[in-house]
């Protein structure tokens, strides 16, 4: 058993393009947030160290919250952040912070590899769940860089 999910995924396009779709905030809206979550709020921007937050919205108005704090980016590479959903959504108090990584390796100059990995879940059903989430925001990302 281990506390991390590590994902890879090779995008159609550059590793540049990959890294302007997961950093900066205009094209992160469109991929953040699993399903059909979408984002009325936030401070996504994963360009430069820093605090972030979104706040996630279901079509039956459910939403939820996560924060944390860029701590890394290595541009067109690399980018780390902590992660942190809060216990009944926005307002709510912080829960217990992990830490996500994002590699983007070059495959050709229109082929990208990402590497997502979440460390410091803990429990099986919080690597689940969050496995299924991620494996949803890649499926967005690959529809947004098609």
């Amino acid at each position: 058993m281990t506390d991390v999910v590590t994902l890879e995924r090779v995008f159609p396009a550059s590793a540049t393009t990959v890294f302007d779709m997961v950093s900066r905030p205009e094209n992160m809206v469109r991929w953040w947030g699993h399903d059909d979550l979408f984002v009325p709020e936030h401070n996504l921007d994963f360009t430069k160290p820093g605090p972030w937050h979104s706040v996630m919205q279901a079509p039956d108005g459910t939403r939820k919250m996560v924060s944390g704090k860029v701590t890394q980016v290595d541009p067109p590479r690399f980018i780390a952040f902590t992660w942190a959903w809060h216990d009944g959504g926005p307002g709510g108090p912080r829960g217990v912070e992990t830490t996500v990584t994002i590699e983007i390796d070059v495959i050709s100059e229109s082929e990208a590899k990402m590497t997502l990995s979440h460390f410091d879940l803990g429990s099986d059903p919080a690597r689940a769940g969050h496995t299924k989430g991620w494996l949803s925001i890649f499926d967005k990302l690959e529809k947004g860089l098609a």
